[in-house]
């Protein structure tokens, strides 16, 4: 949230969760043309209409603590980190985050989740810090923000695919905005676990 304008999302994997990056590069300058996640400015954004909405089946939970978002800003010519802020997200129930709309059958369930209140005040103050800059020093800073969403089986002995789905919604959208659909939390690499060793872990 640094005045970084979101160029591209892209999916990598961490063993059990899904991790949504979004690499931020370029100034405050528009973007080319592209989806509706083009209009996401994290240097803008109001921190408290941010949320990220969780679709997944009644045989998958997300855990207390489940949902996080990684805030990194690095120099882009030494790459030294300049900033890291990580963000435990909090689900919350209010009327107006409601979103059954996202479900595609009865058996899904939908989380929607938001960065607490008592942190609102502390982006607030980093997006004022990087707009404080002059230009020059703007372009000379890279960021990410990263959202991850991990999972567990409700199920000890459930070895179906464990889908998940993800979207954004902010000050910027209308409405929500697909970033990821469907991913199934098993689909890991080779070798990122021990061999025979489940990757979505039973519930405790």
């Amino acid at each position: 949230m640094f005045g970084l304008i979101v160029r591209r999302a892209t999916l990598s994997l961490r063993v059990r969760s899904l991790l949504l990056a979004a690499t931020l590069t370029g100034s405050l300058a528009g973007l080319a043309q592209g989806g509706e996640l083009d209009k996401f400015n994290p240097a803008t954004t109001d921190p408290d209409l941010f949320r990220i909405a969780v679709r997944h089946s009644d045989r998958l939970q997300v855990p207390a603590k489940g949902a996080k978002m990684l805030i990194v800003m690095t120099d882009r010519k030494s790459g030294r980190v300049l900033t890291e802020k990580q963000i435990l997200l909090t689900k919350t129930t209010a009327a107006s985050d409601k979103v059954s709309a996202l479900k595609d059958n009865r058996t899904e369930k939908v989380a929607v989740y938001r960065i607490p209140e008592r942190q609102i005040g502390e982006l607030r103050a980093l997006q004022a810090k990087f707009l404080a800059m002059p230009k020059s020093r703007q372009d000379e800073i890279a960021g990410s923000l990263s959202i991850d969403v991990s999972g567990c089986k409700v199920d000890p002995d459930d070895g179906g695919r464990m889908l998940i789905s993800t979207f954004l919604k902010s000050s910027e959208l209308n409405d929500y905005v697909m970033l990821a659909n469907d991913y199934d939390l098993r689909n890991i690499p080779p070798g990122a676990t021990a061999k025979g060793l489940d990757p979505v872990r039973p519930c405790r």
